[in-house]
């Protein structure tokens, strides 16, 4: 399936097909849109492939989704999601989320769209798109083109969708304010039924214009078997799946701590050292936590040499620390970076203990290993200043 997704696309990129001109994909879309407001319930499995080759990211995950439209949900639906090991369940009011291997059942609230809009289940949906392609069709920004492709020797029609700096939410389209975040989409439609087959979103983030995101529709019902009413509430799982209970929340660091000591394996290329916090008392320390599949770690990493660079390293010291990825990836990142900085890694333990909320964060530390500032998001000229600042009353 997924040389399917990635021939299709290229099909369409190529220009193979002979592209014509905005009615004609406009009356393929109002069809469409036709199509996926012509049932109130449908079931199907989607397959989401992601790479993002300047980021060294590739991930596919699937799952079967049963969707109904309801009005008493602020997001106008319901469904439940069904993946190997793990289900989700939204009534229009409570979500469920199952976890398959640990057993464990959690439960919240939901009194907003936007509280659902982020869902992983609606990105690039059926739903999604039945919100959003009337939108597409009255928005003349968009440059709307159709074109034939074939896959597995079955004709579909192309729709190709241009704007500048445009991505789509469940229920709007939106405009990215940096000019990386350009996106082309490709719409693959069935000819026979007009329901989506496949849809692809290029130039996602960076400048590596191989980048996709692409998302095929399988198994379209539009007659499904509707889940059991029990299905839908707590009590009907409660017997099999324990009440989830998160990890003991860590008090997150603060100005004034001193830091503990850590042990953590330092990449050089043929060469793996450990690196310890203490070895560096007496200089500066900046700790920045990161993970590869967090856009602005990716942002501010190309502006870590200037950084360190910029300051001497007999009293500054940058230990960028990664808390998820492998050694396969410090290789990459390595290679693309050249680090003159401490690249460490196997930091998920460092950055739990710290209670840092989310990536990247910056602690920085005095020559005593005192924390002397702690910053979600990296802001360079911000950063630079308070080093600048801690070297002055050191």
């Amino acid at each position: 399936m997924m040389k399917l997704l990635l021939a299709c696309s290229a099909i369409c990129m190529m220009g193979s097909c002979h592209a014509q001109t905005d009615p004609p994909a406009v009356a393929v879309l109002q069809k469409t849109a036709a199509a996926l407001n012509s049932f109130t319930k449908m079931s199907y499995h989607y397959t989401r492939e992601m790479r993002y080759y300047e980021n060294n990211y590739h991930n596919i995950d699937s799952a079967a989704l049963y969707v109904e439209y309801i009005k008493n949900s602020p997001i106008g639906l319901r469904f439940q999601a069904n993946q190997e090991r793990s289900a989700f369940i939204y009534d229009g009011g409570i979500t469920l989320r199952l976890d398959k291997k640990g057993m464990t059942i959690d439960s919240a609230s939901v009194k907003t769209a936007r509280e659902m809009e982020s869902s992983s289940f609606l990105y690039h949906s059926l739903p999604m798109l039945r919100n959003i392609l009337p939108l597409i069709i009255n928005n003349d920004s968009i440059q709307k083109t159709v074109s034939d492709t074939t896959i597995s020797a079955q004709s579909f029609l192309c729709v190709k969708l241009e704007g500048p700096g445009m991505y789509f939410t469940l229920t709007d389209i939106k405009r990215a304010q940096s000019p990386v975040a350009q996106k082309v989409y490709y719409l693959i439609i069935d000819k026979k039924t007009y329901l989506p087959f496949q849809f692809i979103a290029k130039f996602i983030r960076g400048r590596d214009d191989r980048d996709f995101v692409t998302i095929a529709y399988t198994n379209i019902n539009t007659r499904p078997v509707v889940p059991p009413a029990a299905s839908w509430t707590y009590v009907a799982y409660a017997h099999q799946y324990q009440p989830f209970r998160p990890d003991v929340k860590v008090p997150m660091v603060k100005t004034g701590d001193i830091a503990n000591n850590f042990r953590l394996p330092d990449y050089t290329p043929g060469f793996i050292d450990s690196v310890s916090l203490y070895q560096f008392a007496g200089k500066i320390v900046l700790l920045d936590f990161w993970f590869k599949s967090c856009g602005p770690c990716m942002e501010a990493m190309p502006h870590y040499n200037a950084l360190q660079n910029k300051f001497d390293t007999a009293h500054f010291q940058l230990l960028s620390i990664n808390i998820e990825d492998g050694e396969k990836d410090m290789q990459f990142f390595f290679n693309k970076f050249r680090p003159t900085y401490k690249m460490l890694y196997k930091g998920g333990e460092v950055f739990k203990r710290m209670g840092l909320p989310g990536c990247p964060s910056l602690v920085l530390l005095d020559k005593k290993g005192k924390v002397v500032q702690v910053a979600v998001g990296f802001d360079q000229q911000a950063i630079e200043k308070k080093i600048e600042e801690v070297m002055a009353q050191n």
